[in-house]
């Protein structure tokens, strides 16, 4: 057997060292010898690890949360100023809200539009300042959790630079998602049933499934344009084809799965008064976790990819620091002791000499 003078890339990491294997590789080494997938899987997974991808998705979910109410104090003020010229609207969006949420939950969510009317000027001065601030701070910290799956500085150019960007970047996440969870809130609605029977097609048997399905087949489409842009635009380099679009396909799958689990607890826990009060903040958290969480792990997978890797700059080692040692010879070393113990006996015999000389005197 010839022995091999080139690297095998599928042991080669990041950083272009290939690594030997044991002897007797285990399972999992003799499936990603075998599978191509199921490597990149496992590079995927250690590449999360590695870059600490549930820390990052835990930091990422707090400033969500904390970017959420800004937002919606911002939408209140902007609903407020447009509700308070059309009282007609107004009127008929709080009939609907009290025939689509009984008892006190629609009186609270009318209070609160009442409330959001009247305080429009102060809401909106508010509620925009903040939401600015609080969402730049949000998308920055969702750019720095994807960056460091592609094992990159994200914090590198121009200040102004950035903020205008992820200014950009909050606006388009937010109409994106926006978007996504309103096919997905649509096709869970009513609305698609009494649509159906608007046409003549409710009674056909099944309905309600093909509807289903048609539903969560464009909620995937939604959620594949969302994660591919977040895929493509967020890291600071550039992102192969490929894998990016792979990536995507599998968030966007994610994503749907969330959601569709997302609205049938959230259905649930709003039936009784405990989950009413605590439920909905709870439930956001969970959501937005689970979504950052696939994000990292997508960002992961198309990181990892062979085309990536090629293309990943291999950073500088660090500077190597010399430092020069004298090293002493045994031998050399029990002569220098010798001889200052031989000066210290002369030193010492001198000395008492000299102090005998001066007792004579």
């Amino acid at each position: 057997m010839s022995t091999r003078t080139t690297p095998q890339d599928r042991y080669t990491d990041e950083y272009g060292i290939e690594r030997v294997n044991k002897d007797e590789p285990g399972l999992v080494d003799k499936l990603r010898d075998k599978h191509d997938w199921f490597d990149h899987l496992m590079r995927m997974n250690e590449r999360f690890g590695a870059k600490g991808g549930n820390q990052l998705s835990a930091g990422i979910t707090y400033f969500s949360v904390l970017s959420i109410f800004p937002i919606a104090m911002l939408v209140f003020g902007i609903a407020g100023v447009i509700l308070a010229g059309n009282p007609e609207v107004l009127t008929d969006i709080q009939n609907r809200i009290n025939d689509a949420l009984e008892g006190e939950i629609g009186n609270t969510v009318n209070g609160i539009i009442d409330s959001a009317i009247a305080q429009r000027g102060a809401v909106l001065g508010i509620g925009g300042v903040t939401a600015l601030w609080s969402g730049l701070g949000w998308m920055a910290n969702l750019r720095f959790g994807v960056s460091r799956m592609w094992a990159i500085d994200p914090t590198e150019g121009n200040f102004i630079q950035k903020k205008l960007t992820d200014l950009v970047a909050l606006i388009v996440l937010l109409l994106a998602m926006g978007v996504a969870f309103g096919i997905t809130a649509l096709g869970a609605s009513g609305l698609t049933k009494n649509l159906l029977d608007f046409v003549g097609l409710g009674e056909i048997p099944g309905i309600s499934y093909i509807t289903w399905v048609v539903a969560a087949l464009v909620g995937v489409l939604a959620n594949f344009l969302v994660f591919m842009w977040l895929i493509f635009s967020l890291p600071r380099t550039k992102v192969p084809m490929k894998p990016g679009l792979q990536a995507a396909l599998l968030g966007a799958i994610g994503f749907e799965v969330v959601k569709q689990v997302g609205s049938l607890l959230a259905s649930n826990a709003l039936s009784n008064p405990a989950g009413a009060a605590f439920g909905p903040i709870i439930g956001i958290m969970v959501v937005l976790y689970l979504i950052w969480r696939i994000l990292m792990y997508c960002s992961a997978w198309a990181a990892t990819s062979e085309e990536a890797l090629r293309l990943a700059t291999v950073p500088a080692p660090e500077p190597a620091i010399i430092r020069v040692r004298h090293e002493i010879d045994p031998g050399e070393e029990v002569s220098q002791s010798a001889r200052k113990v031989g000066i210290g006996v002369a030193v010492g015999a001198a000395t008492a000499g000299a102090f005998a000389l001066l007792r004579k005197k």
